[in-house]
């Protein structure tokens, strides 16, 4: 129905469409105005979504490694949890020698064999093993500071790219023009469709001017089976992703940051806590960079397959 309409708007439009198309070469003139240059206005859409996916997957690695450093980073606060566990007890038996014979004493060999080489323990070795442990104490608490360090600015990277691939997804659309033309440009087929008809019946046209007209016709109508809105819903769907990997990306990041602290390091339920969210944000980031990535990818695709078909219909129409 809106190609037929369109096709009555170019028949009565101006001064009687009907009475200006009398050839076939009086039609496909009409399609030369419709049809031409139209792989012109798609070329800026993929060079920009090719721009999106690029910067959409960097948010994508930086993301993940995020993740990554913050599951390492879990791992060694556990390690330094051990450790600091071990370094209590053993203070405490500094502080109250009498209580030694109390402490599982086998048990205790076993795990600090590495900081204690004497056999029994007693308090001279005991204070020896803290000195290892309180150095290995340190050693740790450094790497999870550090890493904390590393998954807050790595996150922070993985906001900035979500912000700006949101940014260029959100601008890369095909407008209201655009679909206009190819509209304008299919139902100009189909009135070259009908003048061939008509002026073979007639008699008025060369077997070379149908060959030409059937060129045009099959290179120009497969407008009529690329779907040009998915462009825009591609563009749509990596705004969205994008938009949520940067909120996700900006939580954790701040969450990231309150959570390497000394005051919340300080706490360690609250910095296991927070550790947690920062990995959790991290790991839904990178789910959200990974879709815009696929999306733009697919946007590509999308505004290639247009591009090849105007080329084509450009081509048939020389």
């Amino acid at each position: 129905m809106k190609r037929l309409l369109n096709i009555l708007f170019l028949l009565f439009s101006s001064a009687s469409f009907a009475d200006e198309v009398q050839s076939l070469s009086d039609a496909m003139l009409l399609v030369r105005n419709n049809c031409g240059g139209i792989s012109d206005s798609l070329n800026d859409i993929k060079k920009m979504a090719g721009v999106g996916t690029a910067i959409s997957a960097v948010g994508t690695a930086v993301a993940g490694g995020a993740t990554a450093v913050g599951i390492a980073k879990t791992a060694t606060d556990s390690d330094l949890a051990s450790i600091n566990q071990k370094i209590a007890e053993l203070e405490a038996a500094v502080a109250n020698p009498e209580s030694l014979p109390e402490i599982d004493l086998e048990n205790l060999e076993q795990e600090l064999r590495f900081y204690v080489k004497s056999n029994p323990i007693n308090i001279e070795t005991v204070d020896d093993g803290l000195d290892s442990l309180r150095q290995e104490q340190q050693m740790l608490d450094e790497k999870s500071k550090k890493m904390g360090d590393a998954r807050t600015g790595l996150m922070a990277t993985a906001t900035a790219t979500n912000i700006a691939s949101a940014a260029i997804s959100g601008t890369n659309r095909i407008d209201t023009d655009f679909s206009a033309r190819i509209t304008s440009c299919l139902a100009a087929i189909d009135v070259l469709s009908a003048a061939k008809i008509q002026n073979a019946l007639n008699g008025n046209a060369t077997d070379t001017e149908i060959s030409q007209a059937d060129k045009i016709i099959a290179a120009c109508n497969k407008y009529a089976i690329t779907a040009v809105e998915k462009i825009n819903n591609r563009a749509l769907g990596a705004t969205v992703s994008s938009g949520v990997g940067a909120a996700t990306g900006l939580a954790g990041t701040i969450t990231s940051g309150v959570a390497n602290t000394d005051a919340t390091r300080e706490d360690a339920d609250k910095s296991k806590s927070l550790n947690t969210a920062s990995n959790v944000l991290a790991g839904v980031t990178t789910a959200a960079s990974l879709t815009a990535t696929v999306f733009n990818a697919t946007q590509i695709a999308a505004a290639k397959r247009i591009i090849e078909v105007a080329e084509q219909c450009e081509e048939a129409l020389k």
